[in-house]
């Protein structure tokens, strides 16, 4: 869990340090281009939020013997509402 969540905020840094070119002190433009992005993640894709949590899918799973299999997406988009943000 740690290595993906890891991995898909590599992607979104990234995304923000090419829109910017690499400078840092764009924080407008780096964020902007990561809530526009849509991040290509072994736990499936996903954009972000204003708030800058993950929107995705929620999936069901069933472990049966060895695997681990798919069942259905249990939600689709979940998106934090983030009540009290002030992003």
């Amino acid at each position: 869990m740690y290595a993906v969540q890891g991995y898909d905020a590599a992607q979104m840094l990234g995304v923000g340090l090419n829109a910017t070119k690499g400078d840092i002190s764009k924080k407008a433009d780096f964020a902007a281009a990561v809530e526009k992005a849509k991040i290509d993640s072994p736990r499936g894709a996903f954009t972000v939020s204003k708030s800058h949590n993950p929107v995705q899918d929620i999936y069901l799973r069933k472990v049966d013997g060895k695997e681990n299999k798919l069942v259905s997406t249990a939600i689709k988009g979940l998106a934090d509402p983030a009540r009290g943000c002030r992003m």
